[in-house]
Formats: C-alpha cells, structure tokens, sequence
C-alpha cells in the first residue's frame, strides 16, 4: 500500500504570506489524483513539499503512514516529472534514461545488468525504442516530455509526481500525452499526483481532484461529483462554468459547419 497524506499542512513563507493553509488530503495506493486549481492557488507548492523541495512550516506528510516532513527528497521513493524536460543534450536517450540510476550510491545502487533491462522496459512501453541511441534535440516535444516520464519511472517510485508536465506541447500532443499518461497509470497502478490548472486535462485523467483556491482545499472527489455537485461557488465558476463555456462553444462550432 502507498497512500499519501497530507495532515493539517500548512506552507507559510518568510514575508508572512501563507501558500497552504491547514491542508487535510489523502491520496489512495494506486489513486490517480489531480492538484486543480488557478495560478498561484498553492497547488505545485503542495506537490513541491511532498517531494521535499519546500519545507513544511506546521502538519506532517506521510508516504505509507511514515512522517516524511524531514526526509531528504531521494529517500522518499518519489518519482517526479516537470514542465520541464530537463534532459541532458549532450548524452543519449537511454544515457539520459539511466541517469538517475547509475548515479545511485550504496543499497539503491544497481546492476548494470537491472539498469539495462529497466531502460529497455521502459523505452517499449514509452514507444522510445528506436530512439535510444539519439540526442535530444533530435525529438519531438512529445518525445522528449515521454524521455522525462520514462526518467520517473525506471526508478520505479512509490509515488509519482507530475507539475504541469505537458504545458509546454501543442494542442495535439497534449490530448496524446494525457492518453499515453493515463494509459500507463492504469498499466502500473502507480501512486500519482498530478499539478494542472487545465480543467479539462483533470476531468479526463483523474480518479479524484482536489480543487484549491487561495491555498485552501475547496473540494475533494470525483471529477463528475464535482462537476455535478460543486461544494461552492468557486467550484461551480472555475470547473463547471468553464466546461459548460466550451461545450456551447464546441456546439456553436459544429452547428455553424452543418
């Protein structure tokens, strides 16, 4: 079981201006949860405590019922995933696969034997198979952004953290992408935590959403729950009334094409 929970956490910087307040979530083994919410509405800052790159201030973060407010960020069994590629241009594909791996010390090292399969199993299910032998420059957008996902999980994480990971692609790519991510959480039953300010991006990945507005959880369920029972009007503004705007202009394109 790899369950996350988040106790009482509050985020509250030197300047006094508090991020989080009083956070109270819980994230099931195995669930697909999406950190919904506006710009500046607490949610990478959320994801950024649990992976250990900001301090809790008050509460406690727990990965398997085991506090992790102290923990540094490589012993936590995360895997995370950025709007950022964060690849390396000089190295190869699958040098750039296997970083992460090769550079572990002590316990967590592995064998170059394990190390070779996990990049193989990883490029095939990732469709990168023919491409290890490249540079990054020679990718798609798409290509690369699936090289940082498959960076996340050769490590084979508990849990697996995505902030905004597909932002930076097209339209197209994106509606692929979310398919492919999907695809693979189902595939490997990973624990994921997933950053968006898209509506639609959480409504078509997630199994839960947890819906923030000032650094205050404002809705924790399904996607459809909250769309067809808004706890507030924050809710029913930013998630309903905005789906609702692009069906009508969705019908209102279609109709005009008859």
């Amino acid at each position: 079981m790899v369950q996350v929970e988040y106790k009482n956490v509050t985020k509250t910087y030197e300047d006094g201006f508090e991020a989080v307040k009083e956070l109270n979530l819980d994230i099931k083994d195995g669930e697909f949860l999406v950190l919904l919410g506006p710009s500046g509405c607490g949610k990478s800052t959320t994801l950024r405590m649990l992976a250990g790159l900001e301090e809790v201030t008050d509460g406690d973060i727990l990965i398997d019922g085991l506090k992790v407010n102290h923990l540094p960020s490589g012993a936590r069994g995360l895997g995370m995933v950025f709007q950022s590629y964060a690849l390396y241009p000089h190295m190869t594909i699958s040098d750039n696969l296997s970083f992460g791996l090769r550079m572990s010390k002590g316990e967590e090292k592995l064998s170059t034997e394990e190390i070779n399969k996990r990049v193989i199993e990883a490029a095939e299910m990732l469709d990168l198979s023919d491409h290890l032998d490249k540079k990054p420059k020679e990718l798609s957008g798409g290509q690369r952004q699936r090289v940082a996902l498959g960076r996340a999980l050769v490590r084979q994480p508990k849990v697996l953290l995505m902030d905004e990971p597909l932002s930076n692609l097209d339209a197209e790519l994106r509606h692929q992408m979310r398919n492919e991510i999907r695809r693979l959480h189902d595939e490997l039953g990973t624990t994921t935590i997933y950053v968006t300010h898209d509506q639609i991006e959480a409504m078509t990945l997630a199994d839960r959403v947890a819906i923030l507005d000032k650094g205050i959880l404002q809705q924790h369920t399904s996607p459809l729950d909250a769309y067809n029972n808004p706890a507030n009007e924050f809710v029913r503004t930013f998630l309903c009334r905005h789906i609702d705007d692009l069906v009508e202009t969705a019908n209102n394109l279609f109709n005009d094409t008859k």
